[in-house]
């Protein structure tokens, strides 16, 4: 029988726990095992790591590993050895746990034709690492930073069988008691763990050494060192060189991101701390670190030797079926760099930044999602973040602003912009099964809106954040007023996520219930309207009475269907004109002006939005920003937007039926002044490839689509449309 063991004693504080279990096994020999822990764990089968998990995910579900231990084993003894880590409440705010450490592992041995049992139980050891210790770094939510003590004293614990879980009763008794851990299938694989890659020296000095990496990235670190005993050694990951500002930041004043020649840069941030112990030691984190510097301080006087330092990058194992190559190095370096950047915010989750929150944002993952997809065909990562934000409804119908969490925190437009993401990830999967069990939750979110109408049928404001985005004159993001009276942004989002939700019943055949939500958003236009537009200036005010104005209420009266067709493109023409102070999109809600930009067929202001990413290029940022100027993270996947826009416009390609039934392929030949461009486009069906090339006033286009299921219409700058028939077309263009 395989038993949930755990230490048996209540820990107080954070610390590493180690269950083992040495059993033996013929040459040829096959070992497949569940595996899953409590709060995390990493599974070795002498020595070598296996397998780690259990996969982040909702509160009330531990997922298990399934996983082939078969590579590892030796003739003869074998040991199984698992490091879990224990974490007191709330230190890391994304993982939910029990009381103890606990581990569970139920494995199938064959060997010889005979089948025997490997399975978790008394006969397994434990021993707490008493010689670890685990701190934060000012943000609870941050991955545990370490301490390695020179004593490796280790304190042997009693083991307990807590129970032996049912897998057919998934989690419950027949009178619908839970377990202690409900357990369920890993829903996405196991991370990616590259090759390792060697750092370059760029300083050193007396105490100190200073590597680069040549790229931000998430990895998992091994360090080989010597020095004298009684020596502290300190491991220090930063996201680029700053010059040092007042005490009350936790990052550097920031300008060209690898200035290592300007005397005042310095290397600041988290860090790990080790004591030497005479000997050559061995150091490699427990959990993944985010960096592009990394610097070694230690004794002046002491006798240092460093004879290994690699990394391994860490992310999601995305397929490379999204690609996208023009004439132009500049957005191919954004393709590059946006990648890059999705990458480092995609592990287990989508996440806002690797270095700090680590967390599961809405906004942030229903953009993620958008750019995962025109980068690779996998829809498993978008499924699971869609599923996992969903578990974090409120009573009231608010969505969680991040989840999982022990936390709670509320931004009452991120649950509208999950709504827009159930409908971006039916567009792009046409997983209606999915959709269709999230109906109940959509539709409760959308209540809490209604309910929350004053008798102008505005949306009044709440007791949670208000937050917009990061404009620079906004206190904590929130437009001025807002959280007074009612916020002209959050009215039109709620009309266009009633709107997406419509078209989502109809997709799926709630006619009725469309029909209602239609009803329900041109009652908020009508009211936004008459309340929030100022007929003077002709653009909408950010509230109802305040003389203030920004490009968000207009990206958001076009995209809920406030203002339509000619009437959207002169709302572009009055915002950006500079006839009245308009305050900016940042990096966060740039994707959206873009999708306004085009919905009114003013798509040639994008070059003006692409500006601010050209400025982190010149930087020398390897990920983009989570905002311009004064940025405190360096990699937010929210920033990832030239992913989509060198994909959907450059190439053109934009489903215009769930799950690329049909497919609308119009490439934009001005905007950018290309001479040529080329790429793939992921679909459920495989990928669409267009490629496209200028010569003097004529244009060659051709289009390769992946089946004969798909029907796709082309569209090109004179207004002639062509219905493709074929795999492969080649269409010749004069330019006017």
């Amino acid at each position: 029988m395989s038993f949930w063991i755990c230490a048996d004693e209540t820990p107080n504080v954070d610390s590493y726990y180690v269950f083992e279990k040495t059993i033996s096994a013929s040459h040829g020999a096959t070992l497949t095992a569940k595996v899953c822990g409590d709060a995390r764990y990493q599974l070795f089968v002498n020595g070598a790591l296996a397998c780690e998990g259990p996969c982040q995910g909702p509160q009330y579900v531990k997922y298990y590993e399934t996983v082939d231990l078969s590579p590892y084993l030796a003739d003869g003894e074998n040991t199984l050895t698992a490091r879990v880590l224990f974490v007191t409440e709330d230190s890391f705010i994304s993982l939910f746990r029990a009381s103890r450490p606990a581990f569970w592992l139920d494995g199938t041995l064959t060997e010889n034709d005979a089948i025997r049992s490997v399975c978790t139980d008394k006969t397994w050891t434990c021993r707490r690492e008493d010689n670890v210790r685990l701190y934060r770094q000012g943000f609870r939510s941050l991955a545990p930073m370490e301490e390695h003590l020179a004593d490796a004293s280790q304190t042997a614990i009693a083991v307990r069988e807590l129970y032996e879980p049912d897998l057919d009763s998934r989690g419950f008794n027949p009178y619908g008691l839970n377990e202690l851990y409900i357990l369920e299938p890993r829903p996405i694989p196991q991370m990616e763990t590259r090759a390792p890659q060697a750092m370059t020296v760029v300083r050193q000095g007396n105490g100190y050494i200073e590597l680069d990496a040549g790229v931000y990235t998430t990895a998992k670190l091994s360090l080989k060192f010597h020095a004298n005993a009684g020596t502290t050694v300190r491991v220090i990951y930063a996201e680029c060189y700053g010059t040092p500002t007042d005490k009350h930041h936790h990052y550097p004043q920031k300008n060209v991101r690898d200035d290592f020649a300007n005397p005042k840069n310095v290397i600041m941030g988290s860090f790990d701390t080790l004591h030497a112990t005479g000997r050559e030691q061995s150091f490699s984190p427990f959990w993944y670190r985010t960096f592009r510097f990394i610097r070694l301080e230690f004794d002046p006087d002491c006798d240092f030797l460093l004879s290994e330092l690699t990394y391994s990058p860490y992310f999601y194992p995305l397929d490379g079926d999204g690609q996208f190559e023009c004439s132009d190095p500049r957005l191919n370096e954004m393709w590059r760099i946006s990648r890059n950047t999705v990458l480092c915010c995609m592990h287990e989750m989508y996440v806002d930044c690797p270095y700090y929150e680590q967390q599961q944002y809405d906004m942030d993952s229903a953009l993620e999602m958008l750019y995962t997809f025109r980068m690779g065909s996998d829809t498993r990562m978008p499924r699971k973040s869609l599923i996992d934000l969903a578990h974090s409804q409120l009573p009231d119908g608010m969505l969680q602003a991040n989840y999982p969490s022990t936390n709670v925190q509320v931004i009452p437009d991120f649950t509208l912009f999950w709504v827009l993401m159930a409908r971006d990830y039916l567009r792009y999967t046409k997983d209606t099964a999915t959709v269709h069990s999230l109906l109940g939750t959509i539709d409760k979110a959308l209540s809490a809106f209604e309910n929350l109408k004053n008798t102008d049928g505005l949306i009044s404001p709440t007791r949670y954040w208000h937050f917009v985005d990061w404009v620079p004159s906004w206190n904590r993001g929130v437009p001025p007023g807002g959280d007074d009276e009612p916020l002209t942004v959050t009215c039109l989002m709620y009309a266009a996520a009633l709107r997406a939700a419509a078209e989502i019943c109809q997709g799926i055949g709630k006619n009725a219930r469309a029909d209602e939500y239609t009803v329900r958003a041109n009652e908020m236009i009508d009211a936004v309207n008459r309340l929030c537009y100022d007929g003077e200036i002709g653009l909408y005010r950010n509230t109802p009475t305040r003389h203030e104005f920004s490009q968000h209420t207009t990206l958001w009266a076009i995209l809920s269907g406030a203002v339509c067709k000619d009437a959207a493109g002169a709302l572009i023409d009055r915002t950006f004109d500079g006839h009245v102070r308009v305050e900016v999109c940042t990096f966060s809600m740039n994707h959206y002006m873009f999708r306004a930009l085009e919905s009114a067929d003013r798509y040639c202001y994008a070059p003006r939005l692409f500006d601010g990413w050209q400025r982190m290029i010149d930087l020398h940022c390897t990920t983009w920003c989570e905002k311009p100027n004064d940025s405190r993270s360096e990699c937010h996947g929210w920033s990832a937007a030239p992913t989509y826009e060198l994909s959907a416009m450059v190439l053109g390609v934009y489903p215009t039926a769930d799950g690329y039934a049909s497919v609308r392929i119009k490439p934009d030949f001005r905007t950018h002044d290309l001479m040529w461009a080329r790429g793939t486009v992921p679909t459920p069906h495989g990928v669409i490839t267009v490629a496209w090339e200028r010569q003097d006033n004529t244009v060659t286009l051709s289009v390769t689509l992946p089946t004969d299921d798909i029907y796709a219409e082309i569209q090109l700058p004179g207004g002639e449309i062509y219905h493709q028939i074929t795999r492969t077309a080649v269409y010749k263009i004069q330019m006017i």
